[in-house]
């Protein structure tokens, strides 16, 4: 992020590399952007596509995200409108607005609840993309990042449950292994 007097105030590093290309080492730590304007999560392109990364950013009081994106242009419309729908999702889901800036896809401007307050063209170079961001309180995690644990507890209990009824019988004597 570069300030008014064109010091550059925040970096962050991309936090998970695209597999199987030359994208660089992830980035060691994650920050928020303290801005004039309150906490801010920066998540680098498919960084976005990751809810480890994501979840990291709002457990540190993301009030909002900016997601700089490199789409290629040879994508094609279809490959950039399926990358653009990942953004609204993210943004209901943690409860916090989103600014994705893509270079050649669909950049957007989505508030809280996902809705789409402002949004560019594909390929969308010269876009200009303005709106207000309403920074949330903070990012909420979503309610399945504690109950998926939990679940999972609960299934592994049933299971033993089970073996073991199958090896006690229905009515808790051990089962007959001869025939």
């Amino acid at each position: 992020m570069i300030g008014p007097n064109g010091e550059v105030v925040f970096k962050q590093v991309k936090s998970v590399p695209i597999q199987f290309f030359k994208d660089g080492l992830p980035a060691r730590e994650q920050q928020l952007w303290h801005s004039p304007w309150g906490e801010i999560g920066i998540c680098i392109c498919y960084d976005l596509s990751y809810t480890r990364v994501v979840d990291r950013l709002v457990r540190l009081g993301a009030q909002a995200l900016i997601i700089p994106t490199m789409d290629v242009t040879d994508w094609g419309r279809r490959q950039h409108e399926l990358h653009a729908r990942v953004a609204p999702v993210r943004a209901a889901e943690y409860g916090i607005p989103i600014f994705r800036v893509a270079s050649s896809g669909i950049s957007q401007l989505l508030d809280r609840h996902g809705r789409t307050m402002a949004k560019g063209t594909f390929p969308g170079q010269g876009d200009v993309l303005g709106g207000r961001m309403s920074l949330a309180s903070r990012g909420t995690l979503p309610l399945d990042r504690v109950l998926a644990p939990l679940c999972s507890l609960v299934a592994g209990i049933f299971t033993v449950w089970l073996i073991v009824r199958a090896y006690r019988g229905p009515w808790g004597e051990r089962a007959n292994t001869r025939a």
